[in-house]
Formats: structure tokens, sequence, C-alpha cells
């Protein structure tokens, strides 16, 4: 009785922090907590529209980069290009008064001839700066009540897909983070270190991340490197990728190719797909779900 009370306890916090953030994604600008000085926005990045949206403030979204698919809305939002490769014909065309994006689009300001237009360039690499984010905007568009919501919302949600694990992790697992390696091999492996957002969130649950300690966020980690470590788990980055039971058996086959790691011999090794899962954003909570799940099965592995 006590284990089936704990476990209703527990799917109902899990409705409600999902409710609690489709409620974010889906309100409504609010007219008196509006700034009216800004009035058109453009989003540069992925994880600033979503932010955007649940806060409410899409009404003000005029355009969003090309990776702007979510939430599905965004897609009916006028294109500006990618990243690297932004149109300022069309961007000075729409006269925003604000563009927003990360540090890695700054050089944008120079390029384009928009005096009266505000620009701002945040950063997006770790955890805190996904709070950061989160109050800048509420502080620019005079929506701090939507924004306290939003970053309590996302660290409560946090909290609760590790709870579980704090009192039964000290440190271990050790985990291989992989963000990106040759196709069908094993070379060319990139790694996490410990000041990014996916490492964050993965050591929030009292695990660890072996490369935690790299001078840099991301970098190519060699074999010897890999050795060295000896991660209990790989835990490998298929942003946007169709994921099926025959991908992972080959990509388990792939692995082999470093089969003198402990958590190739003993397979264990992971996948996270979603389109979440590299975006520093409201659906965050998505990838530490993701992270249970991942850290549940291997507990039960080993």
């Amino acid at each position: 009785r006590k284990t089936k009370g704990m476990k209703y306890r527990l799917r109902k916090k899990t409705v409600l922090f999902f409710a609690g953030l489709l409620l974010a994604f889906s309100c409504g600008t609010s007219r008196k907590n509006s700034s009216p000085n800004i009035r058109r926005i453009i989003s540069l990045s992925p994880h600033i529209t979503e932010i955007l949206y649940a806060l409410g403030q899409q009404n003000r979204l005029v355009a969003v980069s090309d990776f702007c698919t979510f939430p599905p809305q965004a897609a009916g939002k006028e294109k500006i290009g990618g990243l690297l490769n932004p149109n300022p014909e069309k961007m000075v065309a729409l006269q925003p008064d604000l563009c927003i994006g990360t540090k890695a689009s700054s050089g944008l300001r120079e390029k384009l001839p928009l005096p009266e237009t505000r620009f701002v360039f945040l950063a997006n690499d770790k955890l805190e700066d996904v709070y950061t984010t989160i109050d800048s905007l509420g502080i620019l568009l005079n929506c701090r009540r939507q924004a306290d919501s939003l970053r309590t919302l996302l660290k409560d949600s946090l909290r609760f897909y590790s709870a579980g694990f704090k009192d039964r992790l000290n440190g271990q697992p050790g985990a291989l983070l992989v963000i990106g390696r040759e196709a069908g091999s094993t070379r060319n492996i990139t790694a996490a270190g410990g000041n990014t957002f996916i490492s964050q969130v993965w050591q929030q649950t009292g695990a660890a991340n072996v490369f935690a300690d790299l001078p840099v966020l991301y970098a190519q980690v060699s074999r010897e490197a890999l050795l060295e470590k000896q991660a209990d788990l790989i835990i490998e980055f298929k942003f946007k990728e169709n994921w099926n039971a025959d991908k992972d058996l080959r990509n388990l086959q792939e692995w082999q190719g470093l089969s003198n790691l402990r958590a190739v011999k003993r397979k264990n090794i992971f996948v996270i797909n979603g389109d979440y899962s590299l975006i520093p954003g409201p659906r965050l909570y998505l990838l530490a779900r993701d992270y249970g799940r991942i850290l549940e099965k291997y507990l039960k592995r080993n």
C-alpha cells in the first residue's frame, strides 16, 4: 500500500509539472505587463523562441531563425535564416525593436543598418545561463511575474526528476556524454565538459561526468583519455534523429571499436534523440526525465 501511494504521489507531481509547463507555453500576453517600446522581436535562437512563447510574448515575435521549430506555432513565423547565415535584407525590412540571440550572433550588430534596434546577446552554455536568459527577457519585456514563475517551475521540475537518485548515487556512475563522432565509427568523439548545461543537469542526479574537468565546453577526446577515464555508461546525443531498435543495435556494434571501455563491455550505451535535448530552454525538464530513465535502466543492470 505504501509503495502504491508513493507511486501515485509521484505520478500526480509529474502531471502537475507537465501541466504547468504546457500552461507556460500556451499562456497569452498580458497587456498591462507588456513593454510598449518593444513591439517587434526577432529571435535568433531556438531556446530564445521557446522562452518567449513560455512567457506569453509570442505576439511580439515577428521572425525567428530557420531552426526554431518549437512550439509548432513558431513554424508560422517569418524565417530569417540560420545562426551563421541570417538574411540581413529581410531583418532590416522587418524593422525590429529587439533582436535577441546568443553571443555567437554578436557580429550582427555591426552588419545591420538598424540604429533604432536594440541587440541583446546572452550566454547559453550553462544551466545558470538558462535562468539568466529567462530573467533578462522578463526585465526587457516587463513580464517579470511570468519569468519568475517559469524559472521556479523549471527549477522545481529539474529537482523533481533528480531527487529520486540523490540518496542512491554518490558520484557514480560516471558517464561519457557524447554529442558527436565520425559516422559509423568511434573516431573523433566529441564529449561535453562539466560547464555545459547537459552535464550540469546530469550531475544534479548525483552521478558524474568523467570529463567534467575539460577546460573547454566541448572537445574531441583521444582514445587514451577514454581508456583512462573508463566511463560506466555512455550517453550519446542523436539530436532530432529518428531512432528504433535496429539503429540501437547498429549503434552498439559501432562502439565495439572501443571494446576495452567498461561501458562498451557491459553494453551500457544509451541514446537521447529528442529535439529538446540540446536546447537550453524551458523543455530541459525532458532531458532530466530522460536521464532519470537511463539511470533506472543502468541501476537495474548493474
